[in-house]
């Protein structure tokens, strides 16, 4: 398991990871950031700062590697099921 990265605690990591999970771990990269960039195009919160923006987009991917490698040891059979 990787690192989990720092992010401000205005980043709805909670948000992320349910949409995450309905998200197939074979999805491409680009196509999750554009998932999330997509929902956060009308955020209108002055505290929604290009820094957190690159904060939600870091930690989606981290996420989705997360469940990548989740759903890899589960198939090669390296966690209980």
């Amino acid at each position: 398991m990787s690192r989990k990265p720092y992010v401000n605690e205005l980043v709805p990591t909670v948000s992320i990871d349910r949409i995450l999970n309905n998200v197939h771990v074979a999805t491409p990269d680009a196509e999750v950031r554009e998932n999330i960039e997509a929902r956060m195009v009308n955020q209108t919160d002055p505290r929604w700062t290009p820094a957190i923006r690159e904060q939600t987009i870091r930690y989606a991917l981290w996420r989705h590697h997360e469940n990548f490698r989740f759903y890899a040891d589960v198939m090669h059979g390296r966690r209980a099921r």
